[in-house]
C-alpha cells in the first residue's frame, strides 16, 4: 500500500498570525513528528490554486541562517497565499528530507573542505534531494484543486506534484542573492537544475 492510498487523519482550526486569518490543518500520516504535514490555508476564489510546498529549514526560518533563502522564500510564500489565497503546504523534513544529522554533517564539509550542498550530500554517499511528494499529492487531493500554481524553482518539484493529475503551472519564486546566500543559490541552478535567473549571479 502506497501513501496515496492511505488513509491519514486530520484535524484544523481557525488560525491568525501577523499575515492574516486563514485556517491551519494537520494531515497525520504517522506516529513521528516527520509524518505530518502542515497547511496554510486561505480563501480563493480563482480557479487556480496558488500553491507553495516548502519542506523544513530550521536553520534559516528559526535560527535566521544568512547561507540560504529558506527564509524569505517561505516569508515571501506566505505574503501572496494570504494576499491572493491559497496553500501553503509545510514538510517536517529538514536538509530537504535527509534530516538534520545529514545537513549538519553536509555544513561541516562545507567549512572544512569547501564542499557546498551538492558535493557534501554526494561525500555522505546521500541523495543530494531525496525528497519524496507522494503524501503532499494525496494532501493536494483531499482540497480538490481544478489546477495549481505552484511556487517554485524547482523542476523535481513540479514534476511531482504534477502526479496529483491536475494541470500545475509554474510560478517563479525568486529571492536575490544575498554575499551569504549566492554560492548557495548558484549551486542549485548549476547542479540542481533550479530555474533561477542566471542574471542573477552575474553581479
Amino acid at each position: 500500500m502506497t501513501d496515496q492510498d492511505r488513509v491519514f487523519e486530520h484535524a484544523e482550526c481557525d488560525f491568525e498570525s501577523h499575515y492574516g486569518k486563514a485556517k491551519l490543518h494537520v494531515f497525520s500520516f504517522g506516529p513521528h513528528e516527520e509524518d505530518n504535514i502542515l497547511c496554510i490555508s486561505v480563501g480563493s476564489q480563482q480557479d487556480t490554486l496558488l500553491v507553495r510546498v516548502q519542506s523544513a529549514c530550521y536553520t534559516a526560518e528559526i535560527f535566521r541562517a544568512t547561507d540560504c533563502d529558506c527564509h524569505e522564500q517561505l516569508h515571501s510564500s506566505l505574503k501572496m497565499v494570504y494576499k491572493e489565497g491559497g496553500l501553503l503546504v509545510y514538510m517536517i523534513c529538514d536538509g530537504r528530507g535527509a534530516g538534520l544529522l545529514t545537513k549538519i554533517r553536509g555544513l561541516a564539509l562545507g567549512d572544512s573542505e569547501g564542499l557546498d550542498t551538492f558535493d557534501a550530500y554526494h561525500r555522505l554517499q546521500v541523495d543530494p534531494d531525496p525528497r519524496d511528494y507522494t503524501r503532499v499529492v494525496s494532501v493536494l487531493k483531499w482540497f480538490e484543486p481544478k489546477r495549481l500554481a505552484l511556487l517554485t524553482n524547482n523542476p523535481r518539484k513540479l514534476a511531482g506534484i504534477a502526479e496529483l493529475g491536475v494541470p500545475v503551472e509554474h510560478r517563479s519564486l525568486q529571492i536575490e542573492p544575498t554575499d551569504g546566500s549566492r554560492s548557495y543559490l548558484n549551486t542549485k541552478r548549476l547542479k540542481f537544475g533550479h530555474l533561477l535567473d542566471s542574471e542573477m549571479f552575474d553581479m
